[in-house]
């Protein structure tokens, strides 16, 4: 088998998002938090990966529902949460 070296060559490919994960990286009480956010394929296969973090006020807003970080996450990525 041999080589040869090439120019660069940009190949693309395209997968499809079917899921997201959070995790909670850090809290800074009553000031912020930030959440790391797995978006991932049929197969489960981390597609992308992103830092988010809530403002003080969206922070503040919380609560204890933990709905409010899955539709926080959602809106900000432009993902449609699905029943």
């Amino acid at each position: 088998m041999s080589s040869s070296n090439i120019q660069p060559s940009v190949f693309t490919t395209s997968r499809t998002i079917v899921s997201f994960s959070v995790t909670c990286e850090n809290v800074k009480l009553f000031q912020d938090a930030t959440f790391r956010v797995d978006s991932l394929d049929a197969e489960g296969n981390v597609v992308n990966r992103k830092y988010l973090t809530m403002s003080k006020e969206q922070y503040l807003a919380w609560n204890n529902d933990d709905s409010y970080v899955i539709n926080f996450v959602a809106t900000t990525l432009g993902y449609t949460i699905s029943p």
